[in-house]
């Protein structure tokens, strides 16, 4: 039996990473309700890497209600603090950038590390992939975006995808090609473990969109990968990230299904992608580790689940993390204090 023989057993039960881990994924335990979280995160101008002051940042609930205000300081740092387990939203609005809207998920650990990067608008006239579903919300009827919201609301806040159900039909009754909304429906679908209706939604979703909206293609392939159907969420994610590749999910969810076809240098390029994206996603940092376990990259695992370890110190994932991690380090000094094996003459 080989070293890594002893890893991956352990390792592998880590990455629950699937699309329910996303913004807007899994609603949160109601478990340890009485303790309190913080978010911490830095604030910078894309060009030039530099800090930005006193700049507002708003923390919104999915709902669009602002939780707390905060302003940047000195060196681009913003906290919030006395939070519960929930999805929220960072939301920036400065005058000359885009504004910035990045959801963030609290599962009974603080989230520390948000990076956030204000960017300038791209020139009148220039491609902007991934702003088709911002241009078209003019368009769509009021009660099929009430619609939308009260179901969004009853998933993620009151954790009742079955009662969610209701107000995602309502809305694509309101607006047939409301392929946000058939989006959101293979997600409660997902939830209720209801995984051909959740199918179904998310290629309803893609359906309604002319096969435009990249989003439902990420859904579709994490969940084939949540199946073990990783010769189909390949193709799937592949055909989102050539919608729109800049959405770090997409090439989240296609390192997963190339970990799954074991290919570790395919998927950890992609996974590398993802990184650079959203260097605070700590299932990505799982996703990593399985990967180099695959690779037979110890100094790497260790790395990445110590970056996983300082994004959750406290997490459902972290006691187990931890144990890996040491498991590793060991498997690491024998291998240093075994002599070689003498040469035959």
């Amino acid at each position: 039996m080989s070293p890594c023989s002893k890893v991956p057993s352990l390792l592998l039960l880590l990455l629950a990473a699937s699309v329910s881990s996303w913004p807007q994924g899994r609603p949160p335990s109601n478990t340890l309700s009485n303790r309190t979280f913080q978010i911490q995160g830095s604030l910078r101008r894309e060009e030039g890497n530099q800090t930005v002051e006193m700049v507002r940042v708003d923390l919104k609930k999915l709902t669009g209600e602002v939780v707390s205000t905060s302003f940047t300081r000195s060196n681009g740092e913003f906290q919030f603090a006395g939070l519960s387990s929930g999805t929220y939203y960072l939301v920036i609005e400065e005058k000359g950038y885009e504004p910035i809207r990045e959801a963030i998920e609290i599962i009974n650990s603080s989230r520390l590390g948000v990076y956030l990067f204000l960017k300038r608008p791209l020139e009148l006239g220039a491609p902007q992939p991934g702003h088709t579903v911002s241009a078209r919300e003019l368009t769509i009827p009021r009660k099929a975006r009430e619609a939308l919201e009260k179901g969004m609301g009853r998933l993620y806040d009151k954790k009742d995808p079955k009662g969610s159900l209701s107000f995602f039909q309502r809305a694509v009754t309101e607006l047939p090609s409301y392929y946000e909304a058939y989006e959101q429906m293979g997600m409660a679908n997902m939830f209720l473990g209801q995984t051909a209706e959740a199918e179904q939604a998310f290629r309803k979703s893609i359906e309604a969109s002319e096969n435009k909206y990249a989003a439902a293609y990420f859904r579709l392939a994490s969940l084939f990968s949540d199946n073990r159907r990783y010769a189909e969420a390949e193709p799937v994610a592949r055909q989102g990230l050539a919608l729109d590749s800049s959405p770090w999910s997409g090439h989240f969810e296609l390192a997963r299904a190339l970990l799954g076809l074991k290919r570790p240098d395919d998927a950890e390029k992609s996974a590398a992608q993802a990184r650079t994206r959203k260097p605070d996603f700590p299932p990505l940092h799982l996703l990593l580790a399985n990967i180099h376990i695959q690779k037979h990259d110890y100094p790497a695992i260790v790395e990445d689940l110590d970056t996983y370890l300082k994004l959750v110190p406290n997490g459902p994932m972290s006691e187990q993390a931890r144990e890996t991690r040491e498991k590793v380090k060991g498997i690491m000094a024998r291998a240093q204090n075994t002599p070689a094996a003498p040469t035959k003459p």
